[in-house]
């Protein structure tokens, strides 16, 4: 298997940059040390190895997704992690513009199928600029805003998801062009690294929004 097109230079170094700045992010943040950096490690040299462009039944990519994400939202929901300061909790999601850019970049270059930007079914983008833009009003904000913010951040992080998984080249497809890109490195990194860091970042929201009322 292989990809499309070749991706450029710049593609693959923003993808690794982006990784690795917040996998370490998360690492310092959740006080999980080594734990995250390691996950980083495993999953990009299984995905250097190719061992993610297998997409028969069950697709070798899911079949580490849904654990990983399984152990870290349990780690995570121990971790403290949502006592740090509510502005930090919500702003730090804008890192999903930076995603955002990044996928359409693959989408222009040829890479990734158009129906994972903001351009097709992706509107993901979204959640990052109104978590910038939540920034400085956080902390005088209502808890039934930071409720709806939150639960429609990660409607929208699901969506994505669903449609990367039915784009796969696998029985159950909806989606075409193939979604294979994802199970070549550095990419294997977005699902594995960056949807799980948003993903977490919601659920540790909603535990400091019920934690506080």
């Amino acid at each position: 298997m292989a990809l499309p097109a070749d991706p450029s230079i710049g593609l693959q170094s923003g993808f690794v940059t982006l990784a690795v700045a917040m996998t370490i992010f998360f690492a310092w943040w959740t006080k999980l040390r080594a734990i995250p950096l390691a996950w980083l490690f495993a999953t990009g040299l299984l995905g250097w190895l190719g061992m993610f462009q297998i997409f028969t039944l069950p697709p070798r990519l899911m079949l580490v997704f849904i654990p990983g994400l399984v152990a870290f939202s349990i780690l995570a929901w121990r971790s403290g992690w949502h006592e740090r300061p509510l502005r930090l909790l919500v702003g730090f999601q804008a890192f999903r513009i930076l995603v955002e850019i990044l996928i359409h970049q693959a989408v222009v270059e040829g890479i990734a199928p158009p129906q994972m930007s903001w351009e097709g079914l992706n509107f993901d983008i979204v959640t990052g600029v109104t978590a910038a833009m939540f920034i400085p009003f956080v902390e005088r904000a209502p808890r039934w805003l930071l409720h709806t913010w939150n639960g429609l951040g990660l409607a929208l992080l699901i969506n994505v998801v669903s449609v990367g998984m039915l784009s796969m080249p696998t029985p159950f497809q909806v989606f075409t062009p193939d979604n294979i890109w994802i199970g070549f490195f550095p990419f294997c990194w977005l699902p594995l690294i960056l949807v799980m860091i948003a993903f977490l970042g919601h659920l540790v929201l909603f535990k400091r929004l019920t934690s506080h009322a």
